[in-house]
């Protein structure tokens, strides 16, 4: 708490840096390679509303991907911008979302000329995603600038071996969750400018979006953050990377579980320190092993899913959590088993599908809604995103008309007691009035 400060003298103003925070923020933008960094204190949430707010003008259009996070769509009713969805590559048997290839992007800018903007996903959550170079060499020759929410990579600038992060290869615009894979804070993200014709609105943007009463507990985390990182940064990755790759390589000494990392194949490729199990085949979904390794064995999952669950390795795990990993799976395959389970036709909707919205999430945002039961929303323009949470990619998008498909995917997540945001009372949805 005595380290919980304002504004007093001796420390600075976030809105308008000149003193601590100023020499805080260069020194990020050195350890991470960067024209300008500038501090969140609202996550990478923030970080992409004033992204959008500084590239995509009203009722200009950007190219993004159908498994784009949801704050992207609440940062188009902000901007005004109009979606141009790339469709997914999509793993199919574990019903992942690999990314989009640079191709599919560049067949959209020649299809329409008026395009202003992209934004991509840059790992996944999950940690896949493409040689980022490639893709950011030809939308510069586009002449397109280029956001990348690199919300789930930004350890991934301090190693060499795996080409995904968008930071290290130079996109124009790179927000990074730092409380995600590095040593800060919650809420504590950074917004890295690598292109100075866009420092400025940045700057004026984030000026609107965050708080004149920043935290300095989260700021100081990641002052934290860029000093360990600009002295051993490399150093604790390839460490971190190690851990990984000796828990894949227990793991595959295991009957009954698959890995991810495993059935990736060029042009995607892995962030290993994101570990994705399937226990399909001891016939277990991935929020029944995530149960069972939090109640028996005392570890808490990053995330699970119906055919998986991810565990995410970072600089502060120690040798000691990978040989308890190690034992539970051992374990739980011993004595938990049943039949194996098959993928779920009607989850791949979500990333297979090409949404089609009628109307764009600023237009929407300003139309009159209704609540409706779910199961009278077929046919019906929703009237917000739906999205289960995490992963925070929406099932159903604003000004998209509902299916039968969306309704089958939201009631299993309803049985399943999953958090749907955009479900109230039970089985309520906001469609449009008209």
């Amino acid at each position: 708490m005595q380290i919980d400060l304002t504004e007093v003298y001796g420390l600075d103003n976030l809105k308008n840096p000149v003193g601590c925070l100023k020499k805080a923020q260069a020194l990020a933008a050195g350890a991470f390679g960067a024209c300008q960094t500038f501090f969140l204190v609202n996550g990478s949430t923030a970080g992409l509303h004033a992204a959008l707010l500084a590239v995509n003008k009203p009722e200009t259009k950007i190219i993004m991907p159908t498994n784009a996070h949801v704050s992207v769509l609440n940062g188009l009713v902000l901007s005004g911008g109009i979606p141009v969805l790339a469709p997914v590559e999509i793993a199919e048997k574990w019903g992942i979302a690999l990314g989009t290839p640079v191709e599919k992007i560049l067949s959209i800018i020649l299809r329409k000329q008026d395009i202003q903007a992209i934004l991509v996903t840059q790992p996944t959550y999950q940690g896949t995603g493409v040689d980022v170079e490639n893709m950011i060499m030809k939308t510069r020759q586009a002449g397109i600038p280029l956001i990348v929410d690199e919300a789930h990579g930004a350890h991934l600038y301090f190693q060499e071996s795996i080409p995904l992060s968008a930071q290290k290869s130079g996109a124009d615009l790179v927000i990074q969750s730092t409380h995600k894979t590095l040593p800060a804070l919650t809420q504590a993200s950074m917004f890295h400018v690598n292109n100075e014709k866009w420092i400025e609105p940045v700057r004026r943007a984030l000026d609107i979006l965050q708080t004149s009463s920043p935290s300095y507990l989260l700021m100081a985390s990641l002052d934290a953050v860029q000093a360990q990182m600009n002295e051993k940064g490399p150093s604790l990755l390839e460490k971190t990377m190690e851990l990984a790759e000796e828990l894949h390589s227990l793991i595959r000494t295991l009957p009954g579980y698959l890995l991810l990392h495993d059935d990736i194949e060029p042009p995607w490729r892995h962030d290993p320190t994101k570990v994705v199990i399937s226990a399909a085949q001891l016939g277990l979904t991935g929020w029944e092993q995530a149960f069972i390794l939090r109640e028996k064995y005392g570890i808490a999952v990053e995330m699970s899913e119906y055919f998986y669950t991810l565990l995410l390795i970072n600089t502060g795990h120690t040798r000691s959590d990978i040989i308890k990993i190690h034992k539970a799976l051992r374990d739980i395959g011993k004595y938990e088993k049943k039949q194996p389970l098959d993928t779920l036709e009607n989850y791949l909707h979500a990333y297979k599908r090409q949404p089609d919205p009628v109307l764009t999430p600023r237009q929407v945002f300003l139309k009159e809604k209704i609540q409706l039961p779910l199961h009278q929303a077929k046919g019906r323009v929703a009237g917000e995103p739906l999205t289960i949470y995490p992963p925070g990619i929406p099932l159903v998008w604003p000004g998209e008309v509902f299916i039968k498909e969306h309704l089958e995917i939201l009631n299993r997540a309803i049985k399943q007691k999953l958090p749907v945001q955009g479900i109230y009372s039970g089985d309520r949805v906001y469609v449009l009035r008209d």
